[in-house]
């Protein structure tokens, strides 16, 4: 995965590349991977925590 191309096509520089790469690894390939330490599954779960607590302020 070419991150500094995607950056491009984004015209956007990410702060921390590590950051984006975990963003965009899926667990099964860092199962498969053993140098693949990190994979996107905590911000997923953080994504979620974020969009719930945002729709429920907005229902209630």
């Amino acid at each position: 995965m070419n991150l500094v191309k995607l950056q491009h096509k984004l015209n956007y520089i990410f702060t921390d590349e590590k950051l984006l790469r975990e963003a965009l690894t899926h667990s099964t390939y860092a199962y498969e991977h053993s140098e693949v330490k990190k994979h996107n599954e905590r911000l997923e779960f953080l994504g979620d925590a974020v969009l719930q607590l945002a729709i429920s302020s907005a229902l209630f």
